[in-house]
């Protein structure tokens, strides 16, 4: 990022800053409110050349879960999906967006909306290489019922909405946003500086109590072999404006496993940038919830697995349950394993926005 992007990013982020915590009320009105979030359900390789786009799905995994959603009391008012819905975004040139509507539907069609973020695997095409441009185009035709409202040209991939009290904020970003085809992508993805000051306008105008960011990839990775691909600075600016902003949590996956992080001001900035941004002093937390049927990362980790609440069994997926309950949110994560069909909560934790930081309930 350039430095004068750099500079402008910085005034935006001060004027987010000034503007909700002296100019508004610290919240818009008090509510209940309840969403699941969930990510990576695609397969793995497939074993024959031309299979039903359902098997690019681990529809197996993802029907189960979703019939737990459909279970839980209270309905959730509606499920956020971070990416990575099946194996290729494109298959023998047919595209796999509606495939991936058509499993969620019994969740649609039971009164809990769905919204989606951008994941890598939705721009692959498995005749061609990179991330292609036609798939973002056909992302967007296809998921209408996300927002239109981020800047011109993101349409229905970086958006907000609000909770119908205003308590709640949420925003979803894109990090492989396409405006040509890339040969030899980053799977971590970048953010132009469209995307981090069209955030750090929402971010000033928004009234709510509860700030909530969805991303595909994490910042902080966990895994020994994510090393060599990590974020870039530009998710370093980002958590720069979450935490100054006061965002709450902070949702991706992109890594298929479960972790959860509060980031505090004993964790640096990776990578750094120039000058040197942190330290930390919001406790936004990074959860990770990164497969609801994508192949379990079972890999050595890079962190200390009960510090960074890890969990990756095998065959096992995950989903996370947030209730907002006024000044107060509860995460409950739950997981799934699909060789003995064993469910059941495997982290909780509670968010007070008048104390910090989270507190655990439950960690396996």
């Amino acid at each position: 990022m350039a430095s004068h992007t750099r500079r402008i990013l910085s005034v935006f982020v001060l004027v987010a800053v000034i503007f909700s915590s002296i100019l508004l009320p610290a919240s818009a009105s008090a509510e209940t409110l309840r969403f699941v979030f969930l990510a990576d359900s695609r397969s793995g390789t497939p074993t024959e050349d031309d299979p039903p786009l359902t098997d690019l799905i681990n529809t197996a995994a993802l029907n189960a879960i979703n019939a737990y959603i459909l279970a839980l009391s209270p309905r959730p008012k509606f499920v956020v999906y971070g990416g990575d819905m099946a194996y290729r975004g494109c298959w023998n040139d047919t595209y796999t967006f509606q495939t991936f509507k058509n499993v969620m539907a019994p969740l649609t069609q039971g009164g809990i909306k769905l919204y989606t973020a951008l994941g890598n695997h939705e721009l692959y095409n498995n005749k061609k290489d990179g991330f292609l441009l036609e798939n973002q185009k056909q992302y967007q035709q296809v998921f209408t019922d996300n927002p239109s409202n981020g800047p011109a040209g993101y349409e229905r991939l970086v958006y907000s909405f609000e909770s119908p009290g205003g308590d709640c904020f949420f925003a979803v970003l894109d990090p492989y946003f396409l405006t040509a085809d890339v040969p030899n992508p980053n799977t971590g993805g970048t953010f132009d500086a469209i995307q981090l000051m069209w955030l750090a306008g929402q971010a000033a105008q928004t009234k709510a109590t509860h700030k909530f960011l969805f991303n595909h990839a994490p910042y902080y990775y966990v895994k020994n072999n994510d090393i060599p691909t990590p974020a870039d600075a530009t998710y370093t600016y980002l958590w720069s404006l979450l935490d100054d902003t006061g965002f709450t949590i902070y949702f991706c996956g992109h890594t298929h496993l479960y972790s959860r992080k509060t980031i505090d001001k004993g964790i640096a900035p990776d990578p750094q940038t120039n000058p040197p941004l942190g330290p930390w002093k919001n406790n936004v937390v990074q959860l990770l919830n990164g497969t609801c049927g994508a192949p379990v990362d079972q890999g050595s980790l890079s962190v200390d697995k009960t510090k960074w609440h890890v969990s990756q069994a095998t065959d096992t997926y995950y989903f996370s349950v947030v209730d907002i309950n006024e000044a107060q949110v509860t995460v409950t994560s739950y997981s799934y394993n699909t060789d003995t069909a064993a469910y059941g909560v495997i982290d909780s934790f509670v968010i007070n926005a008048n104390i910090a930081p989270a507190v655990n309930l439950l960690m396996e």
